[in-house]
């Protein structure tokens, strides 16, 4: 046998044998330290036994407190005696050494509104102390579930005006007739069963891990001494196969992320007013750029951005960022309040640090109004030129950002176009960048498809097989202005006074009935107006302003527009769920009838408030079966 060989095996078993010896030490320590676990555990369970009665003796303790004041203040609510409540509440309070603090809340307090007290007792000037509760506690457990429920535990806190952990057992206050007039809660200080909890935890962790770590140890080293190279070529292998996994499920997840997004072009093949065509190219199987665009109440809401990062993190705030824009977008008219509120909620919990540059602009199809809010976003360009915009912080940085809004008109025929960093960006082999004198070349294209291939094409030529440093996204959107032909218009002006209802039925009368309107589609359209136009006789101005509400009908062949405008308070209706049909009209809520029928009988409506006024437009489109004749 060679000396080389020799060596080898010499060498394994010494390194067997420490193996061995290592795990026999362990095994020595285990048995040696049994006997001692099992004492300190034994001992630890009846610690743990002996605070649950403690704990049980406390909470039926505190639950008899809770009942017996309950019965004075139920008793003293009815006589209308608050000095008698305060009493009683300072009286249990000081013959209670378990409860910190009480709090009554009313359901209707000062002018109908809920309020509540707080009495607690000062441990360092051994003193009751009171405080009016100054926060909505409407929303906190202790009170929506005392009131669910009857009484209630809720789950440990840090208290607001004691900094102790505590939690709070609270019932609900009912008067003579079993109403339930407010909440009583009693405030349990938890430090003792706090400390416990956490010294059994440290004690068990401690003894268990110290074993289970030399333990496992051994076994590692053992095996890796032994089965070394078969380990490293399994851990290849495996290695192979897990990137192979991450490899597919990317490249899944790339595909979600791309069907996130509008990819059907055109998307609206019966509209002649607008054309989109955009396109996304990740530069890994997912990113964080992105793109959306929804049409409602006759206008365009569309929106681009660019997530801070690459890969799968980008690839998710992406996805929340995106479901964001839609959500609000469905509700809301004005991109700044889309833009603050996105704000508002990724600031809310983000601890990653995560911002996004966003633009959102809203088009109205039927004008060529566009309004738009920037949030760090690059401009966009109207037929070859910047658009004009207020630079603003990302979205996501900072809470108290307000995003401004800014406006312009589209001239007939424009093309707006808007991308991401990744197009200006774009490396070639000597790291030379696009740049946007290169894209500002290309954008005198036809149409918005057109515009972006040749943009995409310009870039790979540029690139020159240069791998893609950063994600790609461009959209381009084609504004072409429909020309109504409107045929009829009739306006009318109103007084703020109910009375006036009867000059708008004749109104409305008369506009149907030129357009041959049957008398109950008539009916249908004045039902809809008439909710709108008493909303605002009896909301949008002041008690003893005189008010004018003004009334714009229009129609073509297509459809009919109302444009209803006051000059009074902000209100936007369309803000208001529809009312619950279903319920019977004891258990319905008082209100939303009118957006319901507005709803029912309107095709679509939409509010904004412009230039000092509220402006509400609601469009019915023609229906040839709704008419008696042309």
């Amino acid at each position: 046998m060679d000396t080389t060989k020799q060596t080898k095996i010499r060498s394994i078993i010494v390194l067997v044998a420490a193996a061995v010896i290592l795990e026999l030490t362990t095994a020595v320590q285990y048995f040696s330290s049994r006997q001692s676990i099992k004492e300190q555990f034994t001992e630890m369970a009846q610690r743990e036994l002996n605070e649950s009665n403690h704990t049980a003796a406390l909470k039926q303790e505190v639950e008899e407190a809770v009942a017996n004041l309950l019965t004075e203040i139920e008793r003293h609510f009815a006589d209308g005696n608050n000095d008698s409540i305060r009493n009683s509440i300072r009286h249990s309070l000081n013959s209670q050494s378990r409860i910190v603090g009480f709090e009554f809340c009313r359901v209707n307090g000062i002018n109908g509104k809920p309020d509540g007290l707080y009495i607690y007792r000062d441990g360092e000037k051994n003193t009751l102390q009171e405080h009016a509760i100054d926060f909505d506690f409407t929303r906190r457990s202790w009170y929506s579930q005392a009131i669910r429920q009857k009484h209630f535990w809720s789950e440990p806190y840090s208290g607001r005006y004691k900094e102790t952990l505590m939690c709070t057992f609270s019932c609900a206050v009912h008067d003579a007739n079993g109403n339930v007039v407010g909440v009583l809660g009693a405030d349990v200080p938890l430090q003792e069963v706090s400390a416990l909890i956490a010294q059994l935890y440290d004690a068990q962790r401690q003894s268990l891990m110290l074993i289970i770590l030399l333990h496992l140890f051994g076994l590692l080293l053992l095996a890796f001494i032994i089965q070394r190279s078969v380990r490293s070529i399994r851990k290849l292998e495996k290695v192979d196969a897990i990137k192979q996994q991450i490899e597919n499920e990317l490249n899944i997840a790339g595909g979600i992320q791309k069907a996130m997004v509008p990819k059907t072009f055109p998307p609206y093949p019966k509209r002649n007013d607008v054309d989109i065509y955009a396109l996304l190219t990740p530069a890994r199987e997912v990113g964080g750029d992105f793109y959306d665009f929804i049409i409602r109440d006759e206008k365009l809401f569309f929106c681009i951005g660019d997530v801070s990062g690459k890969g799968v993190p980008a690839a998710l705030v992406m996805a929340v960022v995106r479901s964001m824009f839609r959500m609000l977008s469905a509700r809301e008219s004005a991109p700044e309040r889309i833009v603050n509120s996105m704000n508002d909620m990724m600031t809310h919990e983000n601890e990653y640090n995560m911002f996004v540059t966003l633009f959102v602009g809203v088009l109205d199809l039927p004008t060529g109004r566009l309004r738009y809010s920037n949030a760090g976003h690059k401009a966009p360009y109207v037929d070859g030129k910047p658009l004009p915009i207020n630079p603003n912080l990302p979205v996501g940085i900072f809470k108290d950002i307000v995003f401004s809004q800014q406006e312009t008109q589209l001239p007939d025929e424009s093309t707006i176009f808007l991308y991401t960093d990744g197009l200006t960006e774009a490396e070639n082999q000597n790291h030379a960048q696009f740049g946007v004198e290169r894209m500002k070349k290309l954008l005198h294209a036809e149409g918005p498809r057109q515009l972006i291939e040749q943009m995409n094409n310009a870039i790979h030529e540029f690139e020159n097989g240069t791998v893609q440093n950063d994600d790609l996204t461009m959209l381009a959107i084609k504004y072409n202005h429909m020309h109504s032909d409107i045929h009829l218009c009739h306006t009318i002006s109103l007084p703020c006074d109910i009375s006036q209802t009867s000059r708008l039925a004749e109104f409305v009368g008369t506009f149907c009935d030129h357009i041959g309107f049957t008398p109950n589609i008539t009916l249908q359209v004045n039902l809809a107006l008439e909710e709108a136009v008493v909303n605002v006789m009896n909301y949008a101005y002041p008690e003893g302003v005189e008010g004018v509400v003004n009334i714009e009908a229009t129609a073509n062949n297509q459809r009919l527009k109302f444009v209803i405008s006051d000059s009074g308070r902000p209100f936007d209706p369309t803000t208001f769920n529809d009312v619950d049909t279903e319920q019977s009209i004891e258990k319905r809520e008082i209100g939303g009838l009118g957006i319901y029928l507005m709803r029912l009988y309107m095709d679509s409506i939409s509010y904004e408030r412009r230039d000092g006024q509220n402006i509400l437009t609601m469009r019915k489109y023609i229906n040839n079966n709704d008419k008696r004749q042309l």
